[in-house]
């Protein structure tokens, strides 16, 4: 079953991805900068990554892996606009 998920999956890539994810050119670039600074007012940006500390229960067996500077366990959720 696997193997068929991923010759699927594959073909898809191999026939779409020139359609859905064609290589950026410089007007492309442009045409996001330009789309970015309109909506969120930051001029010379394509996008932007922030996270937020989620604080959770101490997985077991986890020792200090999970501790965070904010002094709770927590993990990472990043966004990208």
């Amino acid at each position: 079953m696997s193997a068929i998920v991923t010759e699927v999956c594959e073909a898809i890539c191999r026939h779409m991805e020139h359609i859905y994810l064609p290589e950026p050119t410089e007007n492309i670039w442009k045409k996001c900068a330009e789309e970015f600074e309109n909506r969120w007012g930051f001029p010379n940006c394509i996008g932007s990554v922030d996270g937020k500390h989620v604080t959770i229960k101490r997985p077991n067996n986890s020792g200090s892996n999970y501790w965070c500077y904010l002094h709770k366990y927590s993990i990472v959720l990043m966004a990208k606009i």
